[in-house]
């Protein structure tokens, strides 16, 4: 596997992403020669108030709404709601959203509005630099997220000083100290020499699950908040895949899911080393609690909080290959863009004014480290995820696929159906979504 030096990561933390002008640089024109003729810029999502709260409290940004209206003859306003992509919808109809920018997700309004016509798609009237600059991850989220082969998204709005990495990021926490007390090798050396397999949690998993207090219940658990649609982006899997026509199918079938399935099943039923609710709480404060080795449910986001929480030494990794992958794979639980309207009364100005919100420069490695990793070692995961994260995302269209899979999820998991022929039997459904949706 490729990897990053550790020394090169130490060297590199303090440096950031890109050293350019942040609008000439993506191709732009430079801030100051645009005018939005004293117009509300609305910025719409369902983070509406924490975005208006890091503009007040980052200090790299503090000011920098102010500078951004000055410079762009406008008022930017911040509007939340839950109410995506209906709200949004409802604006292009009324003609009150041509100065809007629209945070959206995959999961949350972007195919919808794309689907629709309500977005632009932006990769026909920006530069190709605009794209081939943009932070490495938020290019290959474009890539992931581009509809009928162009590009619609112009880059996320983050409410999080986290602008340019990936916040959605799922990674496997592991309780060092419960690790060393029960002799288990350290877990950085098993990834860093290619050796964090799903063979090696289940021997390590068999080794720790154990009655701890002779009451006869277990109560220390191999794993905690394990979930087959992130272990299947671990063996190169994944519920959906474009067909030699460029056309989005069903693949949830396929035998590298299934194979996630079953490793899921064995780790739940028949080795019985996954700490057994559904309940993502009482998972994760059996791991908080040093009741659990692996936590396997541990999105960037999270990082920050876990470090807060943890009383003993701990760290992660990346998920255990599976046999079917010949290198780490790193699930994402979400992508996050922003799409421009379709009656958009000035495109590219409203670009170069969310490039000028959020720039690479206002985000260190240091600052994104401080917060999200223990130690070197996770200091090194997190960068190495960064650099080769591939776009994979475990449930990109969720909306389509999510009822019926949710449901033949627990079926399976409480042995009502197979995981061959319960894959199989939702089929039908899902690709009637996903056509539906994507109009194909």
């Amino acid at each position: 596997m490729k990897k990053l030096a550790l020394i090169l990561v130490l060297l590199l933390l303090a440096t950031p992403f890109a050293s350019a002008d942040p609008l000439e640089y993506l191709g732009l024109d430079p801030a100051g020669s645009y005018d939005l003729g004293g117009n509300t810029v609305t910025i719409i999502s369902w983070a509406g108030a924490r975005m208006e709260q890091y503009f007040d409290s980052f200090i790299p940004v503090i000011g920098r709404i102010e500078e951004a209206e000055e410079l762009f003859n406008c008022k930017i306003e911040f509007m939340q709601t839950s109410n995506v992509p209906r709200l949004n919808q409802i604006r292009v109809m009324a003609g009150d959203s041509a100065y809007d920018l629209w945070h959206v997700q995959n999961k949350i309004g972007y195919f919808e509005l794309v689907s629709a016509g309500a977005a632009l798609p932006m990769g026909d009237l920006l530069p190709a630099e605009y794209y081939e600059n943009l932070p490495p991850t938020l290019r290959m989220t474009e890539d992931a997220l581009k509809f009928g082969g162009k590009y619609y998204g112009i880059g996320t709005m983050d409410h999080n000083p986290t602008y340019g990495f990936q916040n959605d990021l799922i990674f496997v926490a592991y309780n060092k100290t419960l690790l060393e007390r029960e002799g288990i090798e350290d877990i950085h050396e098993l990834y860093l020499n290619d050796e964090w397999t799903w063979d090696k949690v289940t021997e390590i998993g068999r080794k720790v699950t154990r009655d701890i207090d002779g009451d006869g219940e277990i109560d220390q658990y191999g794993i905690s908040d394990v979930r087959p649609w992130d272990l299947a982006i671990a063996n190169d899997a994944a519920l959906t895949k474009l067909d030699a026509d460029g056309r989005v199918v069903y693949a949830g079938d396929e035998p590298a899911y299934i194979e996630a399935i079953n490793q899921y099943l064995d780790w739940w039923h028949n080795d019985q080393i996954a700490f057994p609710t559904r309940n993502n709480q009482d998972s994760l404060s059996k791991f908080v609690n040093g009741e659990a080795a692996f936590f396997f449910y541990v999105p960037v986001f999270r990082l920050p909080d876990l470090m807060e929480q943890m009383s003993d030494e701990w760290g992660f990794v990346p998920f255990p290959k599976g046999p079917n992958a010949d290198d780490y794979r790193y699930p994402s639980q979400a992508l996050s863009t922003t799409l421009v309207p379709v009656n958009a009364a000035q495109p590219e100005a409203l670009v170069a004014l969310r490039a000028f919100l959020w720039q690479e420069e206002d985000i260190t490695r240091n600052i994104v480290l401080a917060n999200v990793a223990p130690n070197r070692e996770s200091a090194q995961v997190f960068m190495e995820a960064h650099e080769y994260w591939n776009g994979s995302a475990s449930r990109l269209f969720e909306i389509p696929t999510w009822d019926a899979t949710s449901v033949i999820n627990y079926e399976i998991l409480e042995g009502e159906i197979g995981p061959t022929a319960g894959m199989a039997k939702v089929r039908p459904v899902i690709q009637a979504n996903l056509d539906e949706l994507l109009g194909q």
